[in-house]
């Protein structure tokens, strides 16, 4: 099971949103079941990312010292990007 961390400015308005859209690319690509959400505001992502979550996926800037992979969230918000941004999220669930 992987955790992911959904991390934005308030962690409720746009974490909310990417989460429906990373959660629809993960099913599609098999990986159901496989998988959990926690949504944070970003300045709770690192004490999450430190607790042993897999990757976080953020709408912010990456914060400094993160123990997890870190994939840019915004492609998933504006759909610039969005391509490399799946083909990151779908690595880290390879693994």
């Amino acid at each position: 099971m992987k955790t992911i961390v959904l991390a934005c400015g308030s962690g409720i308005a746009t974490s909310t949103a990417v989460a429906k859209k990373v959660s629809d690319l993960l099913d599609e690509n098999g990986y159901a079941g496989q998988y959990k959400i926690v949504q944070c505001a970003i300045a709770e992502a690192k004490a999450n990312c430190e607790k042993g979550a897999d990757l976080l996926i953020a709408t912010t800037v990456e914060p400094e010292g993160l123990p997890c992979p870190y994939v840019n969230g915004v492609p998933f918000l504006t759909s610039v990007g969005k391509a490399l941004a799946e083909q990151q999220v779908l690595e880290v669930m390879a693994r």
